[in-house]
């Protein structure tokens, strides 16, 4: 597709009326560049020459029709050409551009929010125990380079979920539900509940805290019976990493007397099958980002074990491996109990 081409200095009627004098023309130009560099996001390059039509100068602007930037937006507002008109994109089309360029929403800077809504002590702490003790220097860095924070400062989604102070202001869906039942079954009467926020780390470790995994004592040895902790662990953080935060839908963990479930927003993508992640794990992301801050969290505990790991080592407790499923949008695991740790 060809690039679209603006003409300055022609009236709506199709009159030429020129851009005015050389000088006049040269400020108008550098005018056209600086909006192109400053006022639209990511900043795009558009070649501009000088015509002259009937003795009036003119300014011919050349838009990329298509560019591994898109889509730009201009006012915290993305815009979409139709007919002869712009207006702003809707969800849908939004959608669409973003998968067809692989840009993902977790990249997508948060209107409204500034840098006053990150936890910088979490973003400290998160990068003093993956890189080195004076890596909090290089904060900024390393916010921009994660895509956790835009070039110009506005954090994105992955920036407020895994680094806000207060990450359900602006994702109110983005939570735990856990409840745990008294029974095998699904009931009115609660044993527990609770409504695990905070950002993403902070959901993993209270969720972990919430479903221990059992354990029987045989004389002076303990005997490890109930789900492994990391396995539960694994779950849990593909919940997190792999759900759809534009659903307005939590992440639920229920707790029974004989499994723990966890069922999160969002099917499998594209081509992926129930079949496929139990042979090779989950190998497309809907949220990179999240997905690899995540990963090396998980690496410096040593915890990132994948899909066919889970299944290894339910097994090798003598448990049943792992369940999937989908059903109405949503991901579901469960993951069964022997019978000494019910």
């Amino acid at each position: 597709m060809s690039a679209s081409r603006f003409f300055l200095g022609v009236e709506d009627d199709g009159s030429v009326t020129g851009v005015g004098t050389l000088k006049e023309a040269d400020t108008l130009m550098l005018r056209v560049v600086q909006v192109c560099q400053t006022m639209v996001s990511p900043a795009i390059w558009c070649p501009i020459i000088k015509a002259e039509i009937g003795g009036h100068r003119l300014l011919v602007v050349d838009v990329p029709a298509s560019s591994p930037g898109r889509p730009y937006r201009a006012d915290h507002v993305f815009y979409i050409r139709d007919a002869s008109m712009a207006r702003e994109a809707t969800r849908d089309e939004l959608v669409r551009m973003l998968q067809s360029q692989n840009a993902y929403h977790d990249e997508l800077p948060v209107d409204g929010a500034t840098l006053d809504d990150l936890d910088l002590e979490a973003v400290d702490g998160y990068l003093r125990a993956l890189y080195e003790p004076g890596a909090p220097a290089r904060r900024d860095h390393y916010l921009r380079s994660s895509k956790c924070v835009e070039a110009g400062g506005v954090p994105t989604v992955s920036g407020l979920l895994l680094f806000g102070g207060d990450p359900q202001r602006w994702f109110p869906d983005a939570r735990i539900s856990a409840v745990r039942f008294p029974g095998a079954s699904v009931s009115g009467e609660f044993a527990d509940r609770k409504e695990i926020g905070g950002n993403l780390l902070q959901q993993l470790d209270h969720a972990m805290t919430f479903a221990p995994a059992p354990a029987r004592i045989s004389g002076v040895e303990r005997i490890e019976r109930g789900i492994p902790d990391v396995v539960l662990r694994e779950a849990l953080v593909n919940a997190l990493s792999h759900r759809d935060y534009r659903a307005a839908s939590q992440v639920r963990l229920f707790v029974f007397s004989d499994r723990l479930e966890i069922i999160s927003p969002g099917g499998l993508l594209n081509h992926l099958t129930l079949d496929s992640i139990r042979i090779a794990g989950i190998s497309l992301r809907r949220n990179p980002v999240i997905s690899s801050l995540l990963a090396r969290a998980r690496r410096q505990e040593s915890l990132g074990i994948g899909i066919p790991e889970m299944i290894a080592r339910m097994r090798e407790r003598g448990l049943p491996e792992p369940e999937f499923s989908v059903e109405g949008g949503h991901f579901r695991v469960v993951l069964r109990m022997a019978e000494e740790a019910r």
